[in-house]
């Protein structure tokens, strides 16, 4: 099994039992790029579920379709999904995201990243 990927949205890492999902600076993340990410996360992770931590701090930014794609279909497969970012306007965003689309796996932001492990080391 791989233990890195990376395509033109967001670098895969598994390590200690987590899968870290980070995203590239400066992307907009619609429909199509959601996909994407969706599909090469799944073939990375073999199709076993992981806990997830997503890095969303260099978002450009993300479109109203891609966050519903993700809260439905990006829940295949993960067992929780920590979003994490150290910048004040995407936390307000990935806050938003939690509330309106409601994924179906527990997720939770933070702007600390130990904080972040901790609340998913729960589901390993």
């Amino acid at each position: 099994m791989l233990t890195n990927y990376e395509n033109d949205f967001a670098s895969y890492e598994l390590k200690d039992s987590l899968l870290y999902i980070i995203y590239k600076e400066g992307r907009y993340i619609d429909y199509d790029a959601a996909t994407i990410i969706v599909e090469d996360r799944l073939r990375f992770q073999s199709y076993k579920s992981y806990a997830i931590l997503c890095d969303v701090s260099l978002v450009q930014d993300i479109s109203a379709d891609a966050r519903e794609y993700l809260a439905d279909y990006g829940s295949s497969m993960v067992k929780a999904v920590a979003l994490y970012s150290s910048a004040h306007t995407l936390r307000k965003l990935s806050n938003y995201f939690v509330a309106i689309n409601k994924p179906k796996i527990p997720t939770n932001t933070f702007d600390n990243l130990t904080e972040a492990e901790i609340f998913l080391k729960k589901y390993i």
